[in-house]
């Protein structure tokens, strides 16, 4: 038993000195790879299942040299509702933008008499019909289009996905890329999180934003605290900050003393985590789901509506009120759903602790509280670390969904979006069929006029 106990710390060992080996050298690795937006979204997000077929490693990833985006998960989400959310995060504003140029477009088509209407009656469906089904097309392919247009420029937008940028057949080196991930965390521009309930329930999604959040911290500021004096080590913040009201202007610019020096940096530091932080964006899966469910829905109440008063004008009123009730139902729920989850997010990070996320293999808790510590604790102190991690979530993270999703009852302006682009794209076709009448009235009275002359010269000559 002490010598399988043995053998267990030296892999640990190994483990976390290659980790923090990586992490000092983030770009160093040559076997680094990446995958594009249109490979982690194919097939419906089929990657993100948790039966996923065997995948040809070399095949769907190409190597890289840095990330553009880092996309954190659970694998206990469902592969749908974390599709929705990608949709949701790079294809929604683009499918609105040529939903509604296509809608414009069948407008412009109706008041010029190409595309044929019947004036008696209260609209059409043109502008809805193109319009809704450019939407759907550009929200189900914006991706590959976005391929298709790097790959005519010549450049690659990468991004990582685990299961893609990971030897899955090799267990040597799955266990290397899964020991590295904090590398190419380092090595990444941006940090893409689909946040669910479960997210903040487990370790290794909870170790991929520490890095992240460290990301910011300067190497010189961790040189400059080091050096310090002891009293400097163990001042606190405030009294750091105390120092820049007592110095003068020219000592702090100059960095004369070492708290001056210190002060300096603390201020840029604060500077580099509000920009950095600028860089994680946090999508909760069920605002995707509802996002997606509100397009659906509200095509259907359009054309439901626009094919009533086609149909059977003299029941627009109890056919409109029943759906109505139909679409208000679904869409409740959504959003009571949706409010729920909200405040279940903030709830878990105001109540994170390290302490309480589950991890499956006792040997990767020990590796990540090691590195955690490694990075947040000045003095090695695993206890220091934790608990400086920990406050940097609670506070940055926090922020971060704030700005985001803003308060805590209210709804990202992107949800929105969809209700407002239904809602215009059916009223173009209304007042399409508004301006159809009242142009054609306008013939008819020009026609009336020029033939009340020749009339009255007929009944003359009669005369």
């Amino acid at each position: 038993m002490a010598i399988a106990r043995t053998s267990s710390d030296m892999c640990l060992n190994d483990r976390t000195s290659t980790a923090l080996h990586s992490l000092q050298h983030p770009g160093s690795r040559m076997h680094q790879r990446g995958v594009s937006l249109a490979t982690v979204m194919e097939s419906g997000g089929r990657h993100f299942g948790p039966t996923a077929c065997e995948i040809d490693h070399d095949a769907v990833s190409f190597p890289i040299e840095k990330y553009n985006t880092f996309i954190s998960h659970t694998w206990r989400t469902g592969r749908l509702a974390k599709y929705a959310a990608l949709l949701y995060y790079t294809s929604l504003l683009p499918a609105l933008l040529f939903g509604l140029v296509a809608g414009i477009l069948a407008f412009a088509l109706q008041v010029n008499g190409i595309l044929p209407m019947d004036p008696t009656l209260y609209g059409s469906l043109w502008c809805t019909g193109i319009g809704g089904c450019t939407c759907f097309a550009t929200l189900a392919s914006w991706a590959r289009l976005v391929g298709l247009a790097e790959s005519i420029r010549g450049t690659k937008v990468s991004y990582f996905f685990d299961r893609l940028c990971i030897n899955q057949s090799d267990a040597v080196l799955k266990q290397a890329g899964i020991d590295s991930i904090g590398a190419c965390l380092q090595n990444s521009d941006s940090m893409l999180v689909l946040w669910a309930p479960e997210y903040f329930t487990r370790l290794w999604c909870v170790f991929e934003l520490a890095v992240f959040l460290e990301k910011s911290t300067n190497a010189k500021f961790k040189s400059l605290l080091k050096n310090s004096h002891p009293e400097m080590r163990q001042a606190s913040m405030g009294a750091m900050l105390d120092l820049r009201h007592n110095s003068s202007a020219t000592e702090i610019n100059n960095g004369e003393t070492v708290p001056a020096r210190i002060v300096v940096e603390t201020s840029a530091r604060r500077t580099r985590n509000e920009i950095h932080d600028r860089k994680l964006m946090i999508v909760p899966v069920q605002v995707g789901v509802f996002s997606m469910a509100s397009l659906v829905l509200g095509f259907f109440a359009a054309v439901c509506d626009g094919s009533v008063h086609m149909l059977a004008d003299q029941l627009v009123e109890p056919l409109s009120a029943l759906a109505f009730f139909l679409i208000c139902m679904p869409l409740s729920r959504l959003v009571r759903r949706y409010s729920q989850i909200r405040l279940e997010l903030n709830k878990q990070i105001a109540e994170f602790t390290v302490s309480q996320a589950d991890c499956n293999v006792s040997e990767d808790r020990e590796f990540i509280k090691a590195v955690i510590t490694y990075l947040y604790s000045e003095t090695l102190s695993e206890i220091d670390g934790i608990a400086a991690f920990e406050h940097a979530l609670r506070s940055r993270v926090q922020q971060n969904v704030d700005k985001i999703l803003g308060s805590r009852l209210t709804y990202p302006w992107r949800m929105a979006l969809a209700g407002m682009f239904w809602q215009t794209i059916h009223g173009l076709d209304v007042v399409a069929a508004l301006l159809v009448r009242e142009h054609l009235a306008d013939s008819d009275a020009v026609e009336g006029e020029a033939a009340r002359p020749e009339q009255q010269s007929r009944s003359w000559s009669k005369g």
